[in-house]
């Protein structure tokens, strides 16, 4: 039976409106299609820091590490920086890791332009005066120095880099390398000897304990060695004590060892002290148990330096029985 016109009509405009259906779903499928392909926006996770909680990448590749003091522990998580300041440069054992790493300053000055050049996803910090400036370049970290020990420090920066795994993993590893060293210094070193950190600067003389380099950290925590108690009583509580040469005796006359830094204007004042009897006539002198360290080396307490400084240590006081 043939189909009258109306008929033919409908089933024409019938076909028609299924073939708008059929467009309409290929065109949506293909802008879906697209949109998947876009890439996705960078994920970011919150970090509750000392200036409140601050929105962080969520895995930072491209650090700017503004005080020297941190740098070593951002390289213990296994990243390494692409800016860094101060000495790191200049000492030995940083030299490895740091190739390729731009310098953005010395210890005091600090190039804002030099840093905004390199494009950072993460600053870290604990310079207050340029805190703002710097979080107008990128996500900014100030982590206060001085209130949290090295491994503390590591485990907060781990957290700060999502990192955490590397850094617990690099504490693991120390762990066992100190108690290595503990064992065979136990052989030869009584308990009861005692350690000295003396530091000789142009016009004074400082002594210090565990929380400002210098190898404190590693003698009296990790090692378990002691400074005499009046050393104790001035210089562990904040962590270094300034005294002059007319009591020097009081200090280190119970000093079985003497670590001895001298800055880059103490040489002079070095040699007047060493060229006195008060120093002359300490035990540990007499004895030869002095360990003059370069200062660059022994300023930081961060897991590379302590690594290497853990190795001299050792050398010296196993050397000295």
């Amino acid at each position: 039976m043939k189909l009258c016109l109306p008929n033919r009509l409908a089933v024409l405009l019938a076909l028609l409106i299924l073939a708008g259906c059929g467009a309409t779903g290929a065109g949506e499928a293909e802008q879906n299609a697209t949109t998947s392909a876009e890439p996705a926006a960078e994920e970011t996770r919150t970090y509750e820091s000392a200036k409140g909680v601050i929105e962080l990448p969520a895995n930072p590749e491209r650090v700017v590490v503004i005080d020297q003091d941190y740098v070593g522990d951002v390289l213990a998580t296994g990243l390494t920086p692409i800016g860094a300041s101060g000495w790191v440069f200049d000492t030995p054992y940083y030299q490895d890791f740091l190739k390729g790493v731009e310098s953005v300053g010395d210890k005091t000055t600090i190039s804002l332009e030099k840093v905004a050049s390199l494009t950072p996803d993460l600053i870290l910090t604990f310079n207050e005066e340029l805190y703002d400036s710097l979080t107008k370049i990128a996500p900014t970290v100030l982590l206060p120095y001085g209130q949290l020990d090295y491994r503390e420090r590591l485990l907060e920066i781990g957290t700060i880099l999502n990192r955490s795994q590397q850094a617990e993993q690099w504490l693991a590893a120390f762990d066992e390398t100190v108690n290595k060293k503990k064992q065979e210094l136990s052989a030869v070193i009584d308990k009861n000897e005692t350690v000295v950190i003396l530091e000789i600067t142009e016009k004074e003389l400082f002594l210090f304990g565990t929380s400002y380099g210098r190898g404190g950290e590693l003698l009296y925590n990790e090692l378990g060695l002691r400074a005499p108690d009046k050393v104790e009583e001035v210089a562990f509580a904040d962590g270094w004590a300034g005294i002059t040469l007319e009591v020097l005796p009081e200090y280190l006359a119970e000093a079985d060892y003497i670590l001895l830094g001298v800055r880059e204007l103490g040489e002079e004042n070095k040699k007047e002290i060493q060229d006195s009897p008060l120093w002359q006539d300490l035990p540990a002198v007499q004895a030869g148990r002095v360990m003059e360290y370069e200062l660059d080396s022994f300023y930081f307490q961060d897991p590379i330096a302590l690594e290497q400084q853990l190795e001299e240590i050792a050398v010296f006081l196993l050397s000295r029985q």
